[in-house]
């Protein structure tokens, strides 16, 4: 056993010390044409990893499956007739099967030509959807342009993709049993590498037409182990060539899915009647991605043991390649003697006459055919067609193009093949004239040393001193994956999660108030949906990553230890996750808590007065009656009840509205006017005075304010102070007698009158009010701290949708948060929501906003008398807090002047401090008997005014 290790070790070693090149090796005359323009109708989209197969007897080429830009393996059948040069879709008859296989990429394929009994296109195995290895076999009927699935029997091989293999459509079926054997080596599961030198044939038989169009092609499985290198490859370069496999660079580990892991491999095994296995050395830089084929051309013999390695990618950090990809290398080996050539074809001069080439790209495919695939002259060259891939720049393509081999030989020291006259020519009839190849005279150079990794399956550890294996250490990040489910949730619940916020923010009040706020219940059940939904998503994707995680390492001998909570971004997602659904919401569950109103308690000593302000009329005369027992002396009778302005709370600061309702008790009058009070209300409610509109109109004007003025009210006015301010005396019983009236006739009772509401009496200004508030500290802690999490749980989503999916969908993604956070500042700029950290920086941004000027109003009532306002400030706004209707009375000269109570001025208010008290006395009785009071209270009812005197 010690002996084979060390051989095999040697075997590895000396390949990498033995890199030569030849520039005798003969190879046909080659040029590029890019015929991607010249095919007509609906095009394969762009694809990377589909099968391809070709016809000749009906001139089809086929391609089935691949992996789409988006990143999701597809199932669709392309057709191009290369008669006509025009794309199509399969179009069998009605009768015939319609169903196609599943989805796929990177399958193992072939073609199946076997006499009469089967023209069709084999494929075998793949990559799923969800990165799910399969082994069901398939056919497609060239003829019929149907699919029907091959019945295997028992003891076929694990499931796979990126295996090396397919047939040699030059072999010949087995004409005794009609059996056609297709060869696979290596592949992968995702967990596990399959070795190369372990060869499964796969032999099928039976008939494939459109009367016999199922169940009627079986296949069977046998394997052999070849050789003593039991090395692995996926990504790789492979054809097969008669009855060997063999299988160009690419990677020795699922843990790297990048051309840095692509190594210095060349496995050729035959699995022929003389099985063996030779390991060439290696003189192109390592592709990753790239495609075999065999040289078709039939010029020279020597041509039969030529494949030509095309395309692919590679690390420019680690390999010089002298720039030969960039010009459309192609580099053969020929697989009996083990050396490599590397040739530089004509290019395709196109309209410009400046040749060019097929850009560097993984995964295309290609297939190589004995005569011209395309134009006129089919026997003068040998094509080999080649569609699709994904170039360097992370972009699928859906080009196609031509390498043709013409009818001649081409050596070093020999250039000359007889090549027609003229320029160097484009297009499909293109006839060689004007083509020559350049050999290039040394072997690609490694720059730096590339780290070792292990390989899996069987497959010993690569040393730092061996440029043949090397390959890159993967990242931890990749070293694990998860399941389809987990990388479609997460990301989904991030991306519901941004129009939830949003439509929250709408649904709560604004900054700029113009009227009422209705209840917006179609953006908060909108939210509040959306908002579950993403919840719902976060939860099920934080379950399926524990759930589907495992370890993509690609070691001999697993681990024991378990793969949870390994990667920084699986701790990140846990903390990010856990703290946004759990730990927040919990917090705002516990804001709320604290915030609840708590019940009102009731003093005790003001049992009394409650019951004075009871519904009960009964109730209350008793307790008018009764004697009343007041910690506080009686007031004098002149002195009025101090009241508040209506419009401004009982609060003073700006922009706050008040928060507690303000009582209005009469048991207050009735107690402190002791037995001087001329007359007392009974059965009136407690009252809950609110702000008005004139207060929810001008929050930030100083003369605003609630303070404290003189009684509005008729039922409020002193009869002395009455009788001393007379103007306000005639203006108030212009508003009662014509609000009396309006009750009158309305069918109101003689001694209720309705009461126009305030904004009955002003109506709301035509200018918004604007207010920003800060939330509450510890509300502000957690909103803080939700757009923190939000905003990392979006980089966390990027940064996986980076390295793990397609480019598109992380743009995709990217624009969407782009638009989140931009439709974020618009709304804070315009002030949604009002209580918000940022729409409060985004009006100190601003600056404060222009205070409109209020508009002249109708002229109204004339201004109350200032008698007791000295300390405090009254509106001098044209427009009183009263409506009237009509809008104005024109009044005459001496219809004020010689009424009773005519206007005096303030002045002269000072010559009635001379009269006795029983001439005011009697003068007050005369006022009253002149007079009908009326006391006007909301809600309407009945008062009951006594008078002892």
């Amino acid at each position: 056993m010690l002996l084979l290790a060390a051989t095999a070790a040697a075997l590895r070693l000396i390949p990498a010390l033995a890199q030569t090149i030849s520039t005798a090796m003969p190879v046909p005359p080659l040029q590029w044409l890019n015929i991607t323009g010249l095919i007509q109708g609906t095009s394969a989209p762009p694809l990377k990893y589909p099968s391809i197969g070709y016809d000749d007897s009906l001139r089809t080429l086929l391609l089935f499956g691949g992996e789409s830009s988006s990143g999701i393996p597809t199932s669709q059948t392309f057709l191009i007739d290369l008669n006509t040069n025009i794309w199509s879709p399969p179009n069998p008859q009605a009768d015939l099967p319609m169903t196609a296989p599943p989805a796929r990429y990177m399958a193992l394929s072939g073609d199946d030509f076997s006499s009469s009994y089967r023209s069709a296109h084999l494929l075998l195995g793949g990559k799923g959807s969800n990165a799910q290895p399969l082994s069901d076999v398939w056919e497609y009927d060239y003829i019929n342009q149907f699919w029907s699935q091959v019945t295997v029997s028992p003891g076929a091989p694990p499931p796979r993709w990126s295996a090396s293999g397919g047939r040699d459509y030059r072999t010949a079926a087995d004409v005794s049993s009609t059996n056609t054997t297709f060869y696979m080596s290596g592949g992968t599961d995702g967990y596990s590498m399959f070795p190369v030198d372990e060869v499964w044939q796969f032999k099928i038989t039976g008939t494939l037409s459109s009367n016999l169009a199922t169940n009627n092609t079986f296949g069977s499985w046998s394997s052999q182990t070849i050789g003593i290198t039991p090395g692995s490859s996926v990504n790789q370069a492979s054809a097969v060539l008669g009855t060997s496999v063999v299988s160009i660079s690419g990677c020795n580990t699922t843990a790297d899915s990048s051309n840095t892991c692509a190594g210095s491999n060349s496995y050729v095994v035959n699995a022929g009647s003389s099985p063996s296995e030779t390991v060439p050395p290696f003189c192109p830089a390592p592709r990753y991605g790239g495609a075999l084929v065999f040289n078709p051309s039939a010029a020279s013999s020597s041509f039969s043991s030529q494949v030509f390695l095309i395309l692919g990618t590679f690390n420019s950090s680690y390999w010089d390649d002298q720039g030969g990809l960039q010009l459309g290398e192609v580099a053969v080996l020929d697989t009996e003697t083990g050396v490599w050539s590397r040739v530089l074809p004509a290019g395709d001069p196109g309209t410009s006459g400046i040749p060019t080439f097929p850009t560097p790209r993984e995964g295309a495919v290609a297939y190589s055919f004995s005569e011209a695939l395309v134009g006129s002259n089919r026997q003068g060259a040998a094509d080999t067609i080649v569609f699709g891939g994904q170039d360097e720049n992370g972009t699928y393509l859906d080009e196609v193009w031509i390498l043709r081999a013409y009818n001649g030989v081409i050596t070093a020291s020999n250039s000359s093949w007889g090549a027609p006259t003229g320029q160097l020519e484009t297009g499909i009839n293109a006839n060689g004239a004007g083509v020559t190849i350049q050999y290039m005279t040394q072997c690609a150079s490694q720059l730096k040393q590339i780290p070792t990794t292990t390989s899996s399956a069987g497959t010993s550890t690569s040393t730092s001193t061996s440029t043949a294996t090397s390959t890159s250490t993967p990242a931890l990040f990749d070293s694990y994956d998860v399941s389809f489910p987990h990388k479609l949730a997460a990301p989904l619940s991030v991306a519901l999660l941004l129009p939830a916020i949003l439509l929250a923010r709408l649904a709560l009040p604004p900054a700029k108030v113009t009227h009422t706020t209705h209840f917006k219940g179609p953006l908060v059940y909108s939210a509040s949906a959306i908002a579950i939904s993403a919840y719902g998503l976060g939860i099920a994707g934080l379950v399926t990553s524990f759930t589907s995680i495992r370890s993509t390492m690609s070691v001999t001998k697993r681990s024991a230890s378990s793969p949870i909570l390994k990667t920084g971004h699986g701790i990140a997602g846990l903390i990010l996750v856990v703290a946004l659904y759990i730990v927040v919401p919990s917090l705002y569950l516990l804001s709320f808590l604290r915030c609840r109103p708590q019940k009102e308690v009731v003093d005790r000593s003001v049992a009394v007065a409650s019951r004075a302000n009871s519904v009960d009329t009964a109730e209350k005369l008793a307790s008018s009656t009764a004697p009343q027992q007041t910690q506080y002396p009686p007031s004098p009778p002149t002195s009025p009840r101090a009241r508040l302005h209506s419009w401004g709370g009982s609060s003073f600061w700006l922009s706050r509205r008040s928060r507690e309702g303000r009582v209005s008790i009469d048991s207050e009058s009735m107690h402190s006017a002791g037995p001087q009070r001329a007359f007392e209300v009974v059965n009136r409610p407690a009252r809950i005075r609110r702000a008005s509109t004139n207060g929810l109109a001008y929050p930030n004007i100083e003369i605003y304010q609630r303070v404290p003025v003189v009684p509005r009210s008729l039922g409020d006015v002193d009869w002395l102070d009455r009788r001393r301010s007379l103007n306000a005396v005639n203006e108030l019983d212009y508003v009662v007698n014509h609000v009396r009236t309006q009750g009158l006739s309305s069918g109101s009772t003689p001694n209720t009158a309705d009461m126009l509401s305030t904004r009955a009496l002003m109506p709301a200004p035509a200018f918004p009010r604007t207010t920003y508030e800060l939330p509450p500290p510890f509300e502000f802690l957690i909103r803080i701290s939700f757009h923190v999490l939000v905003l990392a749980l979006c980089v966390l989503s990027l940064v996986a949708l980076w390295y793990r999916a397609p480019m598109s969908l992380f743009a995709v993604f990217l624009l969407w948060t782009v638009i989140f956070y931009i439709s974020l500042f618009a709304l804070a700029w315009h002030g949604r929501p009002r209580k918000s950290l940022l729409t409060t920086l985004a009006a100190r941004v601003r600056g404060p906003p222009p205070q409109p000027a209020p508009s002249p109003g109708t002229p109204t009532s004339r201004p109350l008398s200032m008698t007791g306002t000295d300390q405090y400030p009254f509106p001098t706004d044209i427009r009183g807090p009263y409506l009237h209707q009509p809008l104005y009375r024109a009044a005459g000269h001496d219809d004020v002047s010689t009424s009773q109570g005519g206007p005096r001025s303030v002045e002269t208010d000072d010559d009635d401090d001379d009269i006795d008290e029983d001439t005011r006395q009697r003068r007050i009785e005369e006022e009253m008997g002149r007079r009908e009071v009326s006391i006007v209270t909301v809600p309407k009812r009945r008062l009951w005014i006594t008078n002892p005197s």
